[in-house]
Formats: structure tokens, C-alpha cells, sequence
């Protein structure tokens, strides 16, 4: 193998693969490299098929930050095997710095880690002047890889905390559409609940281009049902859509923060269709609605308020929850009601 001159050429496109992939992952800020996205996409298909058959969401829960450390496992490897292939294209890319014996494959393989990590042992030594350069652009490489890499680990640590908070955040209120309503009534004025939306929405739209940046974090699931960002949402949006159709008296100010978060989950929404998620081809189930009727301020019929839920975002919505592993049925109902059903 050594001495082939299309094991170097093919290691050439490895390593430019390689960077590519990880450059366009963690810099472009818009979508994951060519094996990124497809490397993730089939594990959490495969997953997901168990958690559907198994409920098993400690899998699911497990699986974000396995896919990450193997993703980073997968560009050094790759990294690692072109820059073989690479020093593999000359018999004398690389040669016992004592004996001058050209290397073997084994200590090909030896010579390309310790070069990559930027050990430098010194046992091994490129045979001509041809190739001194070539083992400096390899540890330039592997560092500026592990580099990235590392970046690339605290950015969705950081990020993730951030999803989880802000779907606290949003459960404090409540943990179904009508807990929402029920607890911030304010006799039908929503005051409360208008004023605790602002930093909400500020917090979606941040989340959404970190969604848009690091793919990765929708894979990073949520085992409760409180920390589960898209329940949140979905929760947060199916009351605010409710109390908005349902409520005519409602202030001005209120009514515009009420349409001000519907519209940052929209543009949330639309940033998943485009990267992570397809709608769905049919509406949600709509659920029992006859309890809202009884919340205060509220004066339409149930018909009104279904048709309300009708939007294409619910597709959307129902999509998203889907593919995170939870069902429909779990933004209407509370933890404790799910479990005696």
C-alpha cells in the first residue's frame, strides 16, 4: 500500500471531506456537513423506531450526547485515515529517523496520530525534502480539528442548557394549554400571562438560530415532560391561539403580545420546516375543549376554537413533537392524568 500514489490522492479527499464536513457543521451557522447530517439523521431514525415500539425515553435521552462524541469521533477518524492515505503515497513519505528504512504500514498509521495530536516524537521522519511540509500541514490540521471540536462541545452544552430553561420556563405556567389559561386568567385579562411573555419570546428567537447553527440540538432530548421544549411550545401556542380567538375583551396590549409570540413560534417553526422537520400531511386530533368554555372571558364555541387549531403551523407543530418522541396527546393532558389513563 505504501508507495501508492491514488492512496494519496484518495487520502486528499478524505481529509478535505473531513474538514469540510466539520467547518460546514460548526462555522457555517446555517446546516450540518454531508456526513453530519446523515450520519445523525439515520441513528435517530433507528432510535426513534425503538422508542415508538418500547416508550423508552432514557434512550432517547442518551442518544444527544453519544451522537456527539461520535460525530467528533467520525471527523477525527476520517482526518486521521486520509492523512494515512496521504503518507502512504510515497515509500519514502516516512522513514525511521535512525535507519532511514522506509515505514511500514503500522508505523505509517503511528506516525500520522502522533502528527495529527502534535506529539512530535521524533522516531519517524519524512524521507526527502518532498515531504517535510506535508507532516506540518497534517498537526496544523489536527490541531485546528481538535480545536474546533471542543468549541463545538461547550457551544451545545451552553445551547441545550439554555433549551431546557426555557422550556421550565414555559411549564411553570403550566403543563397543558388549559393549566396555562387557568392559571393566568386574571379574570379574563391575561395580564399576568402577557407580562411574562416578553423574555419568553426573546429566548425563542435566540433558540431558533442556534437550532439553524448546531443541527445537533434537536437530537438532544428532554426525558420529562417539563424540560421538553417542544411540548412547551406546543403548549404555549395551542393557549395563546385559544385565549386570543376565544377572548374578544382582551386589551390591546395584551391581544399584541399575545400575536407578537405566536409569531416568533411561527418563525421558530418555519426555521425547523426548512432544516430539521417536515410538516405533517394531516392536522392534529383536536382535543376536548368543552373546559375552556368555562374559563373566564372566554365566549365562542367550540367550533371557533377548532377551527383556530386548524393552521398549517399545527402541522408543523405535530411534526416536531413526533419526531422528538412524544405524541399529540401529551400537550393536553398532565403528567398525572397520562399516567392513571
Amino acid at each position: 500500500m505504501t508507495g501508492n500514489t491514488l492512496a494519496g490522492v484518495i487520502g486528499v479527499l478524505l481529509v478535505s471531506l473531513a474538514n469540510y464536513d466539520a467547518i460546514r457543521t460548526t462555522l457555517s451557522a446555517s446546516h450540518s456537513g454531508p456526513i453530519t447530517n446523515r450520519l445523525i439523521s439515520i441513528v435517530w431514525s433507528i432510535l426513534l423506531s425503538i422508542h415508538r415500539t418500547r416508550r423508552c425515553h432514557w434512550l432517547l435521552a442518551a442518544t444527544g450526547p453519544w451522537i456527539t462524541v461520535g460525530l467528533i469521533l467520525v471527523w477525527v477518524m476520517t482526518l486521521w485515515l486520509g492523512w494515512l492515505l496521504v503518507f502512504c503515497g510515497g515509500s519514502d513519505a516516512v522513514v525511521n529517523a535512525n535507519t532511514q528504512a522506509s515505514a511500514s504500514l503500522v508505523e505509517r498509521i503511528y506516525f500520522t496520530g502522533y502528527t495529527l495530536t502534535t506529539l512530535g516524537y521524533g522516531d519517524f521522519v519524512p524521507g526527502n525534502d518532498r515531504w517535510r511540509l506535508v507532516p506540518t500541514l497534517a498537526a496544523a490540521n489536527g490541531f485546528f480539528l481538535f480545536t474546533l471540536s471542543i468549541t463545538y462541545m461547550l457551544n451545545i452544552v451552553s445551547n441545550v442548557t439554555q433549551k431546557r430553561h426555557l422550556a421550565l420556563s414555559i411549564s411553570a405556567l403550566g403543563e397543558s394549554p388549559l393549566e396555562v389559561l387557568n392559571t393566568t386568567h386574571d379574570n379574563g385579562k391575561f395580564t399576568s400571562l402577557s407580562q411574562q411573555l416578553s423574555p419568553i419570546q426573546q429566548t425563542i428567537s435566540i433558540l431558533g438560530q442556534q437550532h439553524l447553527a448546531y443541527p445537533i440540538l434537536h437530537y438532544y432530548h428532554a426525558g420529562s415532560s417539563q424540560k421538553s421544549l417542544p411540548l412547551a411550545l406546543a403548549r404555549l401556542y395551542q393557549a395563546l391561539i385559544l385565549a386570543t380567538i376565544a377572548n374578544p375583551d382582551l386589551n390591546a396590549s395584551t391581544h399584541t403580545q399575545f400575536t407578537i409570540t405566536l409569531r416568533v413560534i411561527d418563525q421558530f417553526l418555519d426555521t425547523l420546516d426548512s432544516a430539521f422537520i417536515h410538516a405533517a400531511t394531516h392536522l392534529p386530533p383536536f382535543p376536548a375543549l368543552e373546559a375552556y368554555k368555562t374559563l373566564p372571558g372566554f365566549d365562542t364555541s367550540q367550533k371557533q376554537m377548532q377551527e383556530g387549531l386548524s393552521e398549517q403551523s399545527q402541522k408543523v407543530l405535530l411534526a416536531y413533537i413526533q419526531k422528538d418522541g412524544w405524541e399529540w396527546e401529551d400537550i393536553w393532558q398532565l403528567a398525572e392524568e397520562k399516567n392513571v389513563l
